[in-house]
């Protein structure tokens, strides 16, 4: 079974190529697989388990709901991620299953008789490492699906490459990065890192002992800090509140890719790749053919024609510099450790001019 990374920061435009490749016949698009984990065990930015367990404990991982995600679309807060349909047979109401925000709804148009299969399947493995764990649930799903080369792309996975590395050594990693002054605001505009942000902050600001949970950090708050960083949320109040935009790019973009770059310069060169969203947007026969080559599947020309017909060539960079010019140079400013890794490692060239693929 071949197993590819695809890793970044969020807000690069990871979601758009998870929803691309499922277009390949060959491909399991497994997306946020590795987020799902985390956010069951709770294991932080950087982490998810690495424990050996049975199927059981996997499944439980995986079919238990998260109350805070349930919360965001009971108030209000759904993501263009969250693709578990509203016709479903879960609701927020009762509790969604953690697998079925994102993972399964990317595999096929009924996430629900996946689940079932999975739910057949899993609690009756063994006990396993969980590396092991992981890799049986990709290749029963390949079998299922008739897809046997697995992608994985989870929101900010730059930084579980180290672990990903460790536990996987034979899988290959394309590293997709976008312009960061870009990619902070469109971090700025996403209620997921927007709440990411101002719950960061407020464990900073108060003098709780440490360890203590998100809960009582928001207890402790303020009145006008309520409903924004646990639920029930506002969600008018989470879209409007004040939070200057340089500071996604201070303390999300830069860091992450700085982190992200020298995990990635222990991972040998053959096994990675790097892709540029904006040349992504502006030419994708050429980026996914190049793409297509590294994760070793053939790029039919009907796969292309499709991603020329569902991706926008006018989506390459410009956002950022609407903003007024103070704003724009204290982001850029933030921006600026992030953007000198890129250029050391050589990913700092210039966004491909739009191509038209009737031209390809």
């Amino acid at each position: 079974m071949e197993l590819t990374f695809v890793v970044g920061t969020g807000r690069c435009g990871s979601t758009m190529l998870s929803r691309l490749l499922r277009e390949h016949p060959d491909v399991l698009s497994m997306s946020e697989f590795f987020s799902t984990l985390r956010i069951a065990a709770a294991c932080g930015p950087a982490g998810f388990p690495v424990y050996d367990m049975d199927g059981a404990q996997l499944w439980r991982l995986l079919a238990s709901p998260f109350p805070m995600l349930d919360a965001m679309i009971s108030d209000g807060l759904r993501t263009s991620e969250m693709l578990y349909p509203g016709h479903g047979r879960f609701g927020a109401d009762t509790g969604i299953p953690l697998v079925s925000h994102y993972v399964l709804p990317m595999l096929g148009a009924d996430p629900d008789w996946l689940f079932d299969e999975l739910a057949a399947e899993v609690p009756r493995w063994p006990r396993r490492p969980a590396a092991a764990q992981y890799q049986n649930l990709f290749g029963y799903l390949s079998g299922l699906l008739g897809r046997p080369v697995v992608v994985e792309r989870s929101a900010s996975s730059l930084s579980m490459i180290p672990l990903l590395h460790a536990q996987f050594p034979a899988a290959r990693f394309v590293h997709l990065h976008r312009d960061g002054p870009d990619c902070a605001l469109s971090m700025s505009r996403h209620p997921a890192f927007r709440r990411e942000i101002l719950a960061i902050g407020a464990v900073r600001t108060t003098t709780l002992p440490a360890g203590s949970t998100l809960q009582q950090v928001n207890d402790a708050l303020p009145e006008r800090f309520r409903g924004l960083i646990c639920p029930p949320y506002d969600a008018r109040k989470l879209r409007d509140f004040p939070i200057p935009v340089e500071v996604f790019g201070r303390d999300r973009w830069s860091p992450m890719i700085c982190a992200g770059m020298a995990a990635l310069a222990q991972v040998p060169g053959g096994a990675q790749a790097s892709l540029r969203y904006e040349d992504l947007v502006a030419d994708p026969v050429a980026s996914l053919t190049r793409l297509a080559e590294f994760i070793g599947i053939s790029a039919p020309p009907g796969w292309l024609g499709q991603a020329c017909r569902t991706t926008d060539p006018t989506r390459t960079g410009t956002a950022a510099a609407d903003l007024d010019a103070g704003a724009l140079a204290r982001l850029r400013a933030a921006c600026e450790p992030g953007t000198r890794a890129l250029a050391a490692a050589g990913l700092s060239s210039p966004a491909a001019r739009p191509a038209s693929c009737s031209q390809r």
